[in-house]
């Protein structure tokens, strides 16, 4: 009978999950668990695919990860498909690297997550998480060949200083969309099928990333980190691009281009998001008139207040004050 390599390391699946889950309940083909407290918010659901071969749904509303931790001397992959949310991570030796909804995240055992930063609303998120030689076996026994080689799988990834990210292709994205609406009938073949389906789809990273290059160094991330924190504050003064690459020290054409890498959009449109944001919460308080609102949000026109409150809740502030 062949080893299993977690046993081989005195970890297993079971054990690697309740280092930082509580188990919620568990049923023939899958195991729910509830991160625990100090590590985040959120749920997990895993399955099983094959020996070295894990499946799991995440709704993570906060998580901390814990790069201290001694290494396992376990040569894995995790491959992460973001359906809701945007995710910044920071690697221990400070690469910064981030996925957005649509985007796909391959990190490696080597290099360890210091810091990960999710935006209001959390993450959704497929994981696809094996073992390389497990995985090299199981492709050979399943395809009757002997083509897959351990040492060349997935070899970029493996030997990567920081995650792989990139946005998926038509292809990829059916496959994950298919993982999402698993049919009852036959689902744990179906779910195994379409887990190899998506790992296949990836063997040939150089030719998914083409183009899709999405890194920057880990000083030029916690600058940006930085503006984004100033972008929420003093929402009534006015703050120009310049004045904020001059207080984060940063180029005003980086500081533009990383910013929409990192978030999504651009500066001025995450200033504005905040700004609506605060007017939400301000137009709760009855004793507020909307010329008011508008000056504590930095509109000293409060016609302009009011189209651009429309345009981005598709209310005006009074229809949004009687909902």
């Amino acid at each position: 009978m062949k080893k299993d390599r977690f046993t081989e390391t005195n970890i297993n699946p079971d054990e690697l999950f309740s280092k930082y889950m509580y188990l919620i309940g568990k049923n023939d083909s899958g195991t729910i668990y509830r991160l625990k407290a100090g590590t985040g918010e959120g749920i997990m659901r895993r399955y099983t695919i094959s020996e070295g071969v894990e499946l799991v749904y995440s709704e993570i509303e906060s998580y901390i990860p814990d790069y201290r931790e001694s290494r396992d001397k376990i040569n894995y992959i995790e491959i992460m498909y973001m359906i809701e949310g945007h995710a910044e991570f920071v690697m221990e030796n400070r690469r910064c690297a981030f996925a957005s909804k649509g985007d796909v995240a391959i990190f490696n055992s080597r290099i360890k997550t210091k810091a990960c930063t999710l935006h209001p609303g959390g993450m959704r998120t497929i994981n696809i998480v094996f073992l390389i030689d497990e995985l090299a076996e199981e492709l050979n026994r399943l395809f009757e060949t002997t083509t897959f080689d351990r040492k060349k799988l997935f070899s970029e990834a493996v030997n990567a200083e920081s995650c792989l990210c990139f946005p998926a292709n038509e292809m990829l994205e059916k496959t994950f969309e298919g993982l999402l609406q698993i049919p009852e009938g036959y689902s744990d073949y179906r779910r195994k099928l379409l887990t190899y389906q998506a790992i296949m789809a990836m063997l040939d990273l150089n030719q998914l990333r083409a183009g899709n290059s999405q890194y920057f160094s880990g000083d030029t991330g916690n600058k940006v980190h930085d503006a984004r924190k100033l972008l929420g504050e003093d929402l009534d003064r006015e703050l120009t691009i310049e004045d904020l690459s001059r207080k984060v020290k940063l180029n005003r054409t980086t500081l533009q281009r990383v910013f929409k890498q990192m978030y999504g959009v651009t500066v001025y449109e995450y200033r504005t998001h905040v700004r609506m944001q605060e007017a939400k919460n301000l137009l709760l308080d009855d004793g507020l008139s909307v010329t008011d609102i508008a000056g504590r949000c930095g509109y000293a026109n409060s016609s302009k207040f009011a189209a651009c409150f429309k345009k981005v809740t598709g209310f005006t502030p009074g229809e949004w004050r009687r909902r």
